[in-house]
């Protein structure tokens, strides 16, 4: 998949938002997606926003295609998909158009914190690692709670900690395959364990890297009822021995900031 246009691709971000009708919150995903391509180009680090709408029915298409109108200038981009092909093959579909190197996912309900960018793009460039993620801070009815923060350790293969708001690098993505499409399991639970057990490096950056807000329809409050079984399926490809916590992995204890190093 990592063909060599890929291995070329210049050292910048493009935040990739994948939209599934969200007409109403998407405006707050793709100002938050802006400030942070304008945080990089205030340090010369070139960047775009590329939303991928996958065949939404509310209002979603006329929406973006205003705002891509209007700040087509300040990097920001619109696809449309003719026909829903779901989150799995959407990703992919950003992971190819993708302009550079590296490759931030952020969901179309969501928002990104714009000044903690630069931070992860120096992390990422200073580990070489597949993956730099921070804290995010999630909205949720019974008050708020924190995601993504915390190194990666044992407990990913019983409850996944890392969420796909964080900078990737493409090239490693792609190498390791993308996302495994038409699977009945999370994708992204799914590619961070294939990452962490394939030997790739996922970073904790002790800052603010985006909030979460969940709703009824959130995906954290739909996936057990979607795939009842997708537990017990990560626990048979990724730790069918239950020996996974006992194995060192290269991806174990790694924090780092670029102003301190290692931590």
């Amino acid at each position: 998949m990592a063909s060599e246009w890929l291995r070329s691709a210049p050292a910048g971000v493009t935040i990739a938002i994948a939209n599934w009708n969200h007409e109403l919150l998407l405006a707050r995903a793709v100002a938050s997606a802006l400030a942070g391509i304008h945080a990089l180009a205030e340090l010369a680090i070139p960047g775009e926003v590329l939303v991928i709408d996958d065949h939404s029915r509310d209002g979603s298409v006329t929406l973006l295609r205003q705002l891509e109108a209007l700040y087509y200038g300040d990097g920001l981009r619109v696809l449309l998909h003719e026909q829903r092909n779901g989150i799995t093959v959407t990703r992919n579909h950003a992971l190819r158009q993708a302009t550079y190197r590296y490759i931030v996912y952020l969901d179309a309900d969501n928002e990104l914190s714009p000044a903690a960018l630069p931070v992860l793009f120096r992390s990422i460039i200073d580990t070489k690692a597949a993956a730099a993620f921070g804290n995010l801070i999630a909205h949720r009815p019974d008050g708020p709670a924190m995601l993504s923060n915390e190194s990666v350790h044992g407990r990913i293969f019983m409850d996944s900690h890392i969420d796909m708001c964080a900078l990737w690098d493409r090239l490693q993505l792609a190498d390791k395959g993308g996302f495994e499409e038409g699977l009945t399991v999370p994708e992204d639970l799914e590619l961070v364990l294939h990452l962490v057990t394939a030997g790739c490096r996922l970073v904790f950056v002790p800052v603010v890297f985006g909030y979460h807000y969940h709703y009824a329809s959130s995906w954290h409050n739909t996936v057990a009822v979607e795939n009842p079984d997708y537990l017990q399926h990560l626990a048979r490809v990724f730790d069918q021995l239950d020996l996974r916590r006992q194995v060192h992995a290269n991806s174990q204890y790694l924090r780092y900031h670029p102003d301190l190093g290692y931590l």
